[in-house]
């Protein structure tokens, strides 16, 4: 018998045969083809080796190919590790000799990277699956099947996802294929649903959010997916009026720019029922002005990778309550505590503990971590609220340091560490600080050894860092402000 999630998707597969799954630019893929599609990606992937518990990493942008990868992997019992396309090879090369993956599935933008990525390491070789014809993957690579990790459980993992959390180091967040399908069965019902929808894949799928909200919640609905590589303010509004599509699913920054988008032609909106943003705060200001051009308001959604969804903005009179991110979605629970983990009574800030049938129970091979964050159950997430008369959360900020840039979690430490590898930077701390958007900007401080200009730093770390990662303002200092005992003095940044 097949685990959920991929049983899920064969039953589907069966059942909607010629509606179409997929459709992207010229292609269009029924259920049929996609399910000959994943087919072919699970023997290409049995003949490199089997993968059963064994890692599959997966760098392609949101497509019909990532769709046929993902599922190909979950018929072959593969663990799934969506890594962004937009990874330099120096950041692959690190996430892929900690994951050890026996197989990685590429396409014709990422496999120049992967390669360069694997030229330097001196780890058992992964195999190379292409997947650049629709409805074929060919193995490119026959890797080193031996040795190599392999993740077990109670319940078959299906998911290798990484989150910063409140450490240096990023870390393994594994989830199986049942928690994943409790999500998307709650999703199904939150959002109502059904092969009749047209889903937009903008939100990109190596995150949790597009991955499992979108893509996920409307492909295990037998719903139609139509996925961006890229997200492009124009080719949005033209895209949902031209096909009526039905759920979007988008990051804060995505709205911020639809709303500023001065049309070719007058868009039509109206066919969306659901509309939410995910991943990090949406200003009222800003739902107020996507409001303003296009009627529509945005409801936000709050969740975690650890956790998958844990709240949505269900509010009957949302336009007077922009500013929370709604009511725990049936199945979960959570708490607002006190620094000694003491519920605090409405109204108060605290930190927001969550216990959810979706989420993982630890950070895999982290005993450290797990045990500071995950006590009895719970979730500590780190993220600051205040909970209101009617049960709806309000997000006030964060404990920890992480920033949050674009939705995504990006550790200062990792910008901080590619900076001080230039020859001619002697020390460098970066930081994050409030954006115009509800999001955050990465601020980088640098003492030179050497003469040098901003643009040589920021040339570095385009170089080297996802473009999410690159700081946004640099700033040249003759020295940083210390502590009487060497630590920097980050509040006289």
């Amino acid at each position: 018998m097949m685990p959920p999630v991929a049983d899920r998707f064969t039953q589907v597969c069966r059942e909607r045969l010629r509606h179409p799954a997929v459709v992207q630019d010229d292609l269009t893929l029924t259920y049929q083809d996609l399910s000959r599609w994943a087919d072919a990606v699970a023997l290409a992937l049995e003949c490199a080796g089997g993968v059963a518990g064994r890692g599959v990493a997966v760098l392609l942008p949101n497509s019909g190919a990532f769709v046929a990868a993902f599922m190909g992997a979950a018929r072959a019992g593969g663990v799934v590790a969506p890594l962004s396309p937009r990874y330099r090879p120096h950041e692959l090369g690190q996430y892929l000799a900690d994951i050890e993956p026996l197989a990685i599935v590429v396409g014709p933008e990422t496999i120049d990277p992967v390669r360069e990525a694997l030229a330097t390491s001196e780890r058992r070789r992964p195999a190379l699956v292409s997947v650049d014809v629709p409805g074929e993957a060919e193995l490119l690579e026959q890797g080193d099947s031996s040795g190599g990790s392999a993740f077990t459980g109670g319940d078959p993992p299906l998911l290798l996802l990484y989150t910063s959390g409140s450490t240096e180091a990023p870390k393994r967040v594994l989830r199986s294929h049942r928690q994943v399908a409790l999500e998307v069965e709650a999703l199904h019902r939150l959002f109502d649903v059904t092969p009749s929808d047209r889903v937009l894949g903008a939100a990109p799928f190596s995150h949790v959010n597009g991955l499992v909200r979108s893509f996920l919640t409307g492909t295990l609905a037998g719903a139609t997916l139509y996925p961006l590589p890229r997200f492009g303010r124009r080719q949005v509004p033209e895209m949902i009026s031209r096909e009526r599509l039905t759920v979007f699913g988008g990051v804060p920054p995505m709205f911020v720019a639809l709303s500023g988008l001065v049309p070719r032609q007058p868009a039509d909106l109206s066919s969306l029922r659901v509309l939410f943003s995910a991943s990090a705060p949406l200003l009222p200001s800003d739902a107020s002005r996507f409001h303003a051009r296009y009627g529509l308001w945005i409801r936000q959604l709050y969740g975690s990778t650890e956790t998958g969804t844990i709240t949505y903005n269900d509010h009957p009179r949302i336009e007077a309550h922009l500013e929370t991110v709604g009511r725990p979605i049936p199945g979960v629970s959570l708490t607002v505590a006190d620094e000694h983990g003491a519920p605090v009574p409405l109204g108060r800030e605290g930190e927001i503990v969550v216990s959810s049938p979706f989420g993982a129970s630890g950070y895999d091979g982290n005993a450290e971590a797990t045990k500071e964050r995950f006590p009895a159950g719970t979730y500590l997430t780190g993220d600051l609220g205040r909970i209101d008369g009617e049960e709806y959360l309000t997000l006030t900020g964060r404990k920890g340091w992480l920033i949050n840039r674009r939705g995504y979690k990006v550790n200062p430490h990792e910008v901080e560490e590619v900076v001080r590898r230039h020859p001619g930077v002697a020390e460098a701390t970066v930081a994050g600080e409030p954006g115009p958007h509800g999001d955050e900007i990465i601020r980088c401080i640098v003492v030179a050894r050497a003469l040098l200009t901003v643009e040589e730093i920021a040339r570095h770390c385009r170089e080297r860092l996802a473009d999410f990662k690159v700081p946004n303002r640099i700033e040249l200092r003759d020295r940083l402000p210390r502590t009487a005992t060497g630590k920097i003095r980050r509040a006289d940044l």
